[in-house]
């Protein structure tokens, strides 16, 4: 099959149908390609998709077939805020259509295609109440200096079910209801993820100390002075008790200042240091100016422990003066 044709010269001609076809398809493709400058791509949604952040990016939901700058631009905008961790939100496809139409202006056709909503859930992760009792038991471990041969044991009266939190680097601060451990009956500990708080509570038990603490081997009567054989040194729960006393060095060689049965506990209540200087008995003066060392004999006017400021009363010049007692029978004065 042949078509006539007039050329632009008056001349005619004849061409055949298949020449006639291929300049039609060239002439449309070249037109087509002038109206579409810029070839456009798929957004398909996702019927269900997971998160570990707390916002929702359209990556997150949707597939783009396309590494352009402009999908890579929008696959990084937020489209939702994250549900909390291990639980479950419905998005809408055509919101999320609607609201990122509104704020971006595409040079590109995108066609919009997958499921109407999306089912979003955030992953977590678990906290057991064995990792809470480590947490606890590490920080005991880390601030119980004040009796570091002491043994810390604490029991949870209701221990925390099993929670979720979000993915991330998880920091807890603990609070002891007693500053300095000892005592506490209950620990808040304060759960963060980027400085943000994602959990608080708080948890009561029993806090057991147990050390060494002075035990009197037999009965003492109010004014003994205490020898070594009369205390022996017994692990106990020392939490209960007000101001027990946890070296021998607290109590050989003090004035009791009541009665103790046998197999009882001996609290820093009950004991006073003796004086180093009794009234009446005769003293060291002792004075140190310049490098020269002065010394006389005096005799003391009041009892006087370590470090107690007392009067003397100097036998040579009969002079009362007041020094510091800083030994048995020793009195330092300054001059």
């Amino acid at each position: 099959m042949t078509t006539e044709y007039t050329g632009q010269d008056g001349l005619s001609g004849r061409r055949s149908s298949k020449g006639a076809g291929i300049l039609l398809l060239f002439i449309t493709l070249l037109f087509s390609g002038i109206a579409s400058p810029c070839h456009a791509f798929d957004v398909t949604f996702r019927s269900t998709a997971t998160v570990s952040g707390s916002s929702v990016t359209l990556a997150d939901i949707a597939d783009l077939d396309d590494h352009s700058e402009l999908a890579n631009a929008l696959a990084k905008q937020t489209v939702a805020t994250s549900p909390e961790a291990g639980q479950k939100n419905i998005l809408d496809s055509n919101s999320i259509i609607h609201k990122l139409t509104k704020t971006i202006t595409a040079p590109t056709e995108i066609k919009w295609r997958g499921a109407g909503t999306v089912t979003i859930e955030r992953q977590g992760v678990t906290v057991t109440p064995h990792s809470i009792q480590e947490v606890i038991e590490t920080y005991i471990a880390k601030h119980a200096t004040s009796l570091p041969g002491a043994k810390y044991t604490f029991t949870p009266k209701d221990p925390p079910l099993p929670f979720l939190v979000p993915v991330g680097d998880l920091q807890w601060e603990v609070i002891p209801s007693t500053p300095g451990i000892i005592g506490s009956n209950r620990f808040s500990l304060i759960g963060r993820i980027d400085t943000q708080v994602v959990k608080n509570f708080s948890v009561r038990g029993t806090l057991e100390v147990s050390a060494p603490v002075a035990v009197a081997v037999s009965n003492l009567r109010r004014d003994d002075i205490i020898t070594e054989t009369q205390i022996h040194m017994v692990p106990q729960d020392i939490s209960t008790l007000k101001a027990p006393c946890l070296q021998a060095s607290q109590v050989v060689g003090k004035n009791l200042l009541r009665s103790i049965k046998a197999g009882s506990v001996i609290d820093l209540a009950s004991i006073e240091f003796p004086p180093m200087v009794k009234k009446g008995t005769p003293v060291k003066i002792f004075c140190q100016k310049n490098g020269i060392e002065l010394t006389a004999t005096g005799i003391a006017k009041t009892d006087g422990k370590q470090d107690q400021i007392i009067k003397v009363k100097n036998i040579s010049s009969d002079k009362e003066i007041f020094g510091r007692v800083t030994a048995p029978g020793l009195v330092e004065v300054q001059i």
